[in-house]
């Protein structure tokens, strides 16, 4: 046997042993996938064209271990596929192997944004540097973050990214410490650099299935919506959690081209939520005074930036909101 044909074999048995183990151990899904159980067939046929043993049965693999085989494998065959004619893995075989790692793959992402969009609940404050009375933004996030906020978004509409990079850092630093959500806005590069828990995007920025192609699996994506259609809309794209808005007065967002346009109000909301069959992230305006009918009206996530980062005493603001949030049957 040549050296090549070793390694050939080799990596076969390591391509076995990955598909091995998710055919036998992959967690379970909300529902059934089509994708695992012809994965499950296809071992069988694999373990025909080798000479190793089966595997020994492990514990179920968490979602992540999951992908990780799931994309070693997938690598594993675009290795054997250089080998030329020596591959034992060439043909339908191989089509049907990629084609069902692919489809795997991505519903395992999916499935893990479902639990991560699990997440998307209570105060959610936009750390914006322009928003901080003239301190620090990691000033008003670290306070926000004491004060029980459960998310921060990253908003900065003035600086280049190599600028905004050092704080995203250190929000993901905080919020990896304390189980806070870290959502940056816009930038879906950006996000994807410092492994944030997601991205938020609105009406004009990347589509949602070209966001996905930047972002890690696990990383949800967040739409702006103006309209109930528009909630649909985003849902169609796969949008994990919707934002509506606004529902207040608001003066920390710029207006559009054409003027802004007035306030939704809770009824507007209260549809916003009979629509959304993801979690639903209220915007604009809110604040202590004004939040529990926000609450009420269905929002699992109540989003602000001037309520938080402009009062005097940051950190006993988000307290207030998150303790009012509470009281009106929220999530906190």
């Amino acid at each position: 046997m040549t050296t090549g044909d070793i390694l050939v074999d080799s990596t076969h048995d390591s391509l076995l042993r990955c598909v091995q183990a998710v055919a036998q151990d992959c967690p379970t899904f909300s529902d059934h996938s089509q994708d695992l159980h012809r994965l499950r067939n296809l071992v069988m046929v694999l373990q025909s064209t080798s000479s190793s043993p089966a595997g020994p049965r492990e514990r179920e693999l968490t979602l992540e271990h999951t992908l990780a085989l799931v994309s070693n494998a997938r690598h594993i065959l675009d290795g054997l596929r250089l080998s030329g004619t020596a591959n034992p893995v060439g043909g339908e075989l191989d089509q049907a192997l990629s084609e069902t790692l692919a489809g795997l793959s991505a519903r395992i992402g999916q499935e893990m944004r479902m639990r991560q969009a699990e997440r998307v609940r209570g105060l959610y404050v936009i750390i914006d540097p322009q928003v901080t009375g003239g301190r620090e933004p990691l000033e008003i996030a670290n306070a926000a973050v004491r004060g029980g906020a459960k998310m921060l978004q990253l908003r900065d509409k003035l600086r280049d990214k190599g600028q905004q990079l050092p704080l995203a850092q250190a929000l993901k630093e905080l919020c990896l410490a304390n189980d806070v959500m870290l959502i940056i806005n816009d930038h879906v590069d950006l996000a994807a650099a410092v492994d944030s828990d997601g991205v938020h995007v609105g009406q004009t920025d990347l589509p949602v299935a070209e966001a996905r192609r930047v972002l890690a699996p696990h990383q949800v994506l967040g739409r702006s919506n103006r309209d109930i259609d528009l909630i649909i809309e985003s849902q169609e794209m796969g949008a994990d959690h919707v934002a509506f808005g606004a529902i207040y007065t608001t003066t920390t967002k710029v207006a559009p081209a054409g003027g802004r346009r007035g306030p939704q109000g809770i009824e507007p909301l209260i549809r916003a939520r009979e629509a959304a069959k993801v979690p639903l992230v209220a915007i604009g305006g809110i604040n202590a005074e004004n939040v529990a009918p926000v609450v009420e009206a269905g929002a699992d996530a109540i989003c602000v930036t001037a309520a938080v980062a402009s009062a005097p005493e940051p950190e006993a603001a988000a307290q207030q909101m998150v303790e009012i949030i509470r009281q009106a049957g929220g999530k906190v």
